[in-house]
């Protein structure tokens, strides 16, 4: 069967054709590059808490009422208190890790039973710069011996993807990303035998593919056709919000509801946001085409799109329902809303960060931002 195409606006448009390999649409609407403009609204603010060495991921455990843990892309895991002071290490690789610039230590998960099982994971670059997928558990404060849940060879030292997430249904989410050069030049997002440029799914257990995954030649992969998804989230409802970093051009959002996210193509390097890019390239059939929500142009000022949250805090009201993401370069906030058919075009929030690394939640559910150095609440001004 063909790949159904998720059109900018979240509407289905289904590919004629029989199964093999298929081609694109051949004159697929393109999806809306967005202007920046200003919010409306009240005045926003970023609450500096403390600085850290390369700050990539930020949230509580389940369980644990009282504290935050912090990822340094440099190699620690800190523990810190409800307002981001460091209490303790967690967990030191600084001396296991690659340290190139998109190596490192990237993100770390919690298990859903953490309260009862004590285990969380981590996703890192070795010495060798290959990705490593770790489950650890924690005993008196202490991380114990590690259990290597999944590894992968990175052919180049970009694009590793590299962030852990459990789904709705308690299996993990490893992102991976097309193992870097440029323009993918093996196809691998495309090519089912090879697992980089893609979204696996396994059972936190044991590293196995996790039932129900989509495809049977590769049966860890839950979605593919990714350049560099950076980061990805959940919306309370099962939205699935991901940034794509793209290659020279064009930045993307996609938002998936839960019945396309199985076995969904993201499109890469077919597309590059929704430009084609590789018009000799065809993409692997089976699973529902998934293409941008929202884009956004390098000529804007962005080079490097950094996924972030739908926002379902209490303290800023405004903002409720609105997902919340930005550029590594252009360092600026952003705020869209969901709508029936897909994402309003992106509005400023006025506020900047030198190098917006990623996006959190604290205790309280309230949004956190880390920049190259800094942990920033984001707050009314």
């Amino acid at each position: 069967m063909s790949p159904r195409l998720l059109a900018p606006a979240l509407a289905l448009a289904l590919l004629a054709g029989c199964s093999g390999s298929s081609s694109a649409p051949a004159s697929p609407t393109p999806s809306p590059t967005a202007s920046p403009t200003l919010a409306a609204g009240p005045k926003l603010d970023l609450r500096e808490l403390a600085t850290f060495s390369s700050p990539v991921w930020v949230g509580p455990a389940p369980g644990d009422p009282t504290h935050l843990f912090l990822v340094e892309k440099t190699g620690r895991i800190l523990q810190l208190d409800a307002d981001g002071r460091q209490q303790a290490v967690l967990l030191d690789l600084s001396r296991q890790i690659s340290k190139a610039n998109e190596q490192g230590l990237l993100s770390m998960a919690f298990d859903p039973g953490y309260a009862t099982n004590h285990r969380f994971y981590v996703n890192y670059t070795d010495k060798a710069g290959d990705t490593r997928v770790e489950a650890y558990t924690v005993r008196d404060g202490v991380a114990g011996s590690p259990q290597l849940l999944y590894g992968v060879d990175q052919p180049f030292s970009n694009h590793n993807g590299g962030l852990l997430l459990f789904d709705p249904t308690g299996m993990l989410l490893v992102g991976l990303g097309d193992g870097g050069s440029a323009a993918d030049p093996k196809n691998r997002a495309q090519n089912l035998a090879d697992d980089l440029g893609k979204i696996l799914r396994l059972d936190p257990r044991t590293g196995a593919a996790a039932p129900g995954n989509p495809y049977p030649e590769n049966p860890k992969v839950w979605a593919l056709g990714l350049r560099n998804p950076w980061r990805f989230s959940f919306d309370t409802n099962g939205d699935f919000y991901l940034g794509d970093v793209g290659q020279n051009r064009v930045e993307e959002i996609n938002v998936v509801p839960p019945d396309l996210q199985r076995g969904g193509n993201y499109g890469w390097a077919v597309y590059e946001g929704s430009d084609r890019f590789k018009p000799d390239q065809q993409f692997t059939p089976g699973g529902p085409l998934i293409m941008p929500a929202l884009t956004y142009l390098h000529s804007e000022g962005g080079c490097s799109v950094t996924g972030g949250q739908v926002y379902r805090g209490r303290a800023l009201r405004s903002l409720v329902g609105s997902y919340i993401f930005g550029d590594y370069c252009a360092g600026e906030l952003w705020a869209a809303d969901r709508t029936p058919t897909g994402l309003t075009p992106l509005r400023e929030l006025g506020l900047e960060v030198d190098g917006l690394q990623a996006f959190g939640l604290d205790l309280r559910g309230e949004l956190l931002v880390m920049s190259a150095e800094k942990l920033y609440r984001l707050t009314s001004g």
